[in-house]
């Protein structure tokens, strides 16, 4: 037998086609981790839609989608782990695309999600849930009794009870996935389209509903009195659901002249474009797990917003039920980035257990791989670079524009005989 074909084929599904950056953090720090420690192994991303509705946000790099239940099609995989934020029913899928909850049920989502079955069956000989937590409300966790179960935060851990252990939030050794130099590449690339500002500045990592909530306006209230108080510190706002909506210019609005030192990332941004915002950062304020974990893991300040998610945070991260101008300063003024090395300890360990439950040979029945979505990937990169270069050009513009004007203002056509006066002379001394 040819020895590709022998090895192991090892599913992994999670929620990683909504357009999340935090769980295409989750799939990147998976994939890394289990092929450092299992290299004999083939991993397959699957998602309920993956490459049928690629996002900017999965690099290039669509997951498998799943096919109709009743198309009888089996995953043909050795292993299965399931991820992320996917303990919910189909009325919580459903309204993560947002798409027909018969879809979602039609797709076998949330038996999937919650049972390991597909059609009444085992998806695969073996089905481990690492590192997942809840996607919304109540739902019913029964069928994950006597499973193999790996909550990703405590309170995950206590809903689930019985032999559900935790392995940690996987995000908080994201750093081992981003390289130093791409994020100063894309730093590069985010201060020529003039999303990021060259000083001193803190990033607020905002969710889609944080503009209905009591916490968003003591927010905008401390980061409006800060930058009063500061003239060289900027703000940029982002968001790990950068496509989602509505809009950051709606979510998060500062009054006055202050707005003109609160930046805010564009639609097209990636996974490296937030961290590289980040990695550069005085201090970071988050509004969700994902966008906390991020900060911890490349040693940036961090305090978290707390909100009815707030026992989802690591034990480490500040959380602080809002934020008010003397945390904000506080926060600015030197906080020192928070102690993650139990949690990184802890999910060392649970990622070598889970790559020693892995099974070390094939299933004699063959495994069949869908192929690469060439042609979805290649769109999804060219429009990527459509939105840079339309960016780069409007900054540039921008920038034409701002020439032009000082060129035509009267200090200009005043000052313009002393300069070349005062050049003519220094000519002559040299």
């Amino acid at each position: 037998m040819d020895g590709a074909a022998a090895r192991p084929v090892v599913g992994l599904f999670g929620a990683f086609d909504t357009g999340d950056l935090g769980e295409v953090a989750l799939r990147r720090v998976l994939e890394a981790e289990l092929t450092r420690r299992r290299p004999d192994i083939d991993l397959v991303a699957l998602a309920p839609y993956g490459a049928e509705r690629p996002i900017p946000g999965d690099e290039g790099r669509p997951a498998r989608p799943l096919e109709p239940v009743e198309s009888g099609e089996s995953l043909a995989l050795d292993a299965l782990i399931i991820s992320g934020d996917v303990l919910g029913d189909d009325e919580h899928w459903a309204a993560r695309y947002p798409t027909a909850i018969e879809e979602m049920a039609g797709r076998g989502v949330a038996a999937l999600a919650l049972a390991g079955t597909r059609g009444g069956r085992d998806a695969a000989p073996s089905v481990t849930w690492f590192a997942v937590g809840a996607a919304g409300g109540e739902v019913d966790m029964a069928g994950l009794a006597g499973k193999d179960v790996w909550a990703r935060d405590a309170v995950t851990q206590e809903r689930l009870g019985g032999t559900a252990v935790q392995s940690g939030d996987p995000l908080l050794i994201a750093c081992r996935v981003l390289s130093g130099d791409a994020l100063r590449r894309r730093a590069d690339l985010l201060r020529m389209c003039g999303a990021l500002p060259a000083g001193r500045r803190i990033v607020i990592e905002v969710a889609t509903g944080l503009a209905a909530t009591p916490s968003s306006e003591h927010l905008v209230a401390a980061v409006a009195a800060e930058l009063r108080g500061d003239p060289k510190l900027a703000v940029v706002i982002a968001t790990l659901n950068p496509t989602g909506q509505p809009p950051l210019e709606s979510v998060f609005r500062v009054p006055g002249l202050v707005a003109e030192r609160v930046h805010r990332l564009p639609a097209w941004v990636g996974l490296d474009d937030i961290a590289a915002a980040m990695s550069g950062s005085i201090a970071v304020v988050a509004t969700t797990p994902a966008g906390a974990h991020l900060a911890a893991s490349l040693d940036v300040p961090v305090t978290a917003i707390g909100t009815d998610i707030g026992d989802r945070f690591d034990p480490a991260i500040p959380v602080i039920p809002m934020v008010a101008p003397d945390a904000l300063q506080a926060l600015i003024a030197g906080a020192p980035p928070v102690a993650i090395d139990n949690a990184v300890e802890t999910l060392d360990g649970a990622f070598a257990e889970l790559a020693q439950r892995l099974p070390r040979t094939a299933s004699s029945a063959p495994n069949l791989i869908a192929a690469d979505h060439v042609a979805s990937a290649l769109a999804t990169l060219q429009q990527r670079l459509v939105d840079e270069r339309t960016a780069l050009q409007a900054e540039l513009s921008r920038l034409q524009a701002d020439l032009d004007h000082l060129r035509a203002s009267p200090e200009h056509r005043l000052a313009r005989p002393i300069r070349e006066g005062y050049q003519r002379w220094q000519r002559r001394r040299t």
